[in-house]
């Protein structure tokens, strides 16, 4: 895709797109319309959906810029305004299909739970961007597919006392067990006001020290000591300002991720300079430890167990950038494409190496990071345990383990993402969905993703997702 047709095209969504007022845990402020959203002149808004043409979905907000470029379908399919269709660009609008595919964004944890369990949000309003979700706007229950961070443990499939114990029901039509498939990956990123920060010309530096020390609620203050020596200098020019860091409300396969690293990388012995002032210090109370585990909800301070006046929940990667955006001294997680979109600043962290600051924007260094990211556990669930399907060549999953201590010059913070489809789809846009299976594993997709900070996986991964689509031996196929 031409850079700067991308380019406009991310510019125009910023320009409409983002804008939040700070929030608390499970606030229902966010990020305003899109100029397509439903009531707007946009050129892409649908029909009222009352046919069977369309594929309905949603879930996870990391990778769903790529999908569809953050074009939320707000409201019902079947009455009132028409719901905004997929940006050009978007893997959902090239994928080819004769339907046209909607993604609610929803967050991974709300969209598995519909998946597994019909729990009637299918056909309630998409709400908009950065909102609490409510439903996800489909026609019909149930959703074609669903996207989701985290791969589905032993306890949710697939053994007997699980919701997919001989295929889930849906009245009295079972839709089988289900296809998991990876997509692609991208970076996490700390988010931040490039303009407020008067004391740096370039890039913000974070250690990894520092950004465990942020996220863990020591360092309170973009003055303190460890961001200047990251930095060659105070970033603000040597005054204090406070840290207010956005964290997602939700439950969010991107907190899952980045909990997980920061268990990973912040439980560590420090070596060198990071072991002593300004850095971890004990005498000083300075310590940059990560004690609140790994979840998909979001642990840490700021959680109703841990309270900080500091930390603010937003719903969604659109809810924390927005509150980002409209905080000059705002900060938090979020996936690398929202804040790529929003036009705000990136922060570049230290690599595993403890020696060279690496962007996120470097495509290149995403790449490194998730090289490895190859293995295949057929069938395993993501708490390490079978998921006792019947079918585990339908479920491909890639540890978290294979990307989560990077090599040197990588990126640090990386993931990947996820579609879960049912395996019996009884004569249910079997044609489209498979044509969309095939487009996320194809060179023609992979080449939509790089314009907007997304990352292709290996093309042996692509090669097992489209085995398992199609079957192979006496393996059946994972889509009829």
């Amino acid at each position: 895709m031409n850079k700067h047709l991308v380019a406009l095209a991310l510019a125009a969504v910023t320009a409409l797109m983002l804008s939040a007022c700070n929030g608390t845990s499970g606030s229902s402020s966010g990020v305003a319309p899109l100029p397509n959203a439903a009531g707007a002149s946009g050129h892409r808004v649908h029909h009222l959906d009352t046919g069977t043409q369309d594929l309905h979905a949603g879930g996870a907000t990391f990778p769903a810029y790529g999908y569809n470029l953050g074009d939320q379908p707000v409201g019902v399919a079947t009455y009132g305004p028409p719901q905004p269709t997929p940006g050009p660009g978007s893997i959902l609008a090239g994928y080819g299909g004769t339907g046209i595919p909607y993604y609610c964004l929803t967050g991974s944890g709300f969209g598995r739970k519909e998946f597994e369990a019909n729990n009637g949000t299918a056909t309630q309003q998409c709400a908009a961007l950065g909102q609490t979700p409510v439903g996800f706007g489909a026609r019909q229950d149930p959703l074609d597919f669903v996207g989701s961070d985290v791969a589905m443990t032993s306890t949710e499939c697939c053994a007997s006392g699980t919701t997919y114990y001989n295929g889930r029901l849906v009245g009295s039509v079972t839709w089988g067990q289900p296809f998991e498939l990876p997509t692609f990956g991208g970076p996490i990123v700390f988010p931040y006001n490039q303009a407020s920060f008067t004391g740096i010309s370039g890039p913000l530096k974070l250690s990894t020290w520092t950004y465990c020390a942020i996220s863990n609620g020591l360092i309170s203050d973009w003055n303190d000591a460890a961001i200047t020596a990251d930095n060659g200098g105070s970033v603000t020019g040597g005054v204090s300002e406070t840290l207010n860091y956005y964290f997602r409300s939700d439950s969010s396969g991107t907190s899952y991720l980045f909990t997980n690293k920061l268990n990973h990388a912040c439980n560590k012995s420090w070596k060198g300079k990071y072991a002593k002032d300004p850095y971890q210090d004990l005498s000083k109370g300075r310590d940059a430890s990560w004690t609140y585990g790994v979840n998909s909800t979001w642990p840490g301070p700021g959680s109703t167990n841990f309270p900080n006046s500091r930390f603010h929940g937003e719903s969604g990667n659109p809810g924390v950038i927005g509150a980002i955006q409209a905080d000059p001294f705002g900060t938090g997680y979020a996936e690398g494409a929202w804040a790529a979109a929003a036009g705000i600043a990136q922060a570049s962290l230290l690599d595993t190496s403890g020696r060279k600051f690496v962007s996120p924007t470097n495509a290149k260094a995403v790449a490194i990071a998730l090289k490895k990211a190859t293995k295949i556990a057929y069938g395993e669930g993501s708490d390490g345990n079978p998921l006792g399907s019947t079918t585990p060549w339908c479920q491909l999953y890639i540890s978290p383990t294979e990307f989560v201590n990077p090599p040197k010059g990588a990126y640090p913070i990386v993931g990947l993402s996820y579609w879960l489809f049912y395996g019996q789809n009884n004569g249910v846009h079997v044609s489209d969905k498979k044509k969309l299976i095939q487009f996320i594993a194809s060179t023609q997709g992979n080449q939509l993703l790089g314009p907007l900070e997304y990352t292709p996986l290996a093309k042996s991964v692509h090669s097992a997702v489209l085995t398992a689509l199609n079957g192979s031996g006496s393996h059946t196929a994972c889509l009829q």
